[in-house]
């Protein structure tokens, strides 16, 4: 059920960045117009839940976004909406 959920929520994205030409991983209603934040700032461009966001808050929960090393590459996640062995 969990690979399901999974498979489910990637044919979603993917089927959206083929319509518009782009991978965006953030649902619209977190997009900063639905949010009435500010747009991302940074070289990498588009919009990301915590991707090179360490220390600042979620834009979901408001969780400070934590970082960590994992086989020489970085790891960031929102302890509040990926907890540890969630699954979700």
């Amino acid at each position: 059920a969990r690979w399901r959920a999974v498979w489910d929520d990637l044919v979603s994205l993917m089927a959206a960045g083929v319509r518009d030409g782009r991978i965006d991983t953030v649902r619209p209603e977190h997009m900063p117009e639905a949010m009435g934040r500010p747009p991302r700032v940074d070289g990498h461009g588009g919009e990301v839940y915590v991707y090179r966001r360490a220390g600042l808050p979620c834009l979901v929960c408001g969780a400070e976004v934590r970082v960590v090393e994992l086989a020489a590459r970085n790891l960031f996640w929102c302890p509040v909406c990926q907890p540890s062995g969630s699954g979700g």
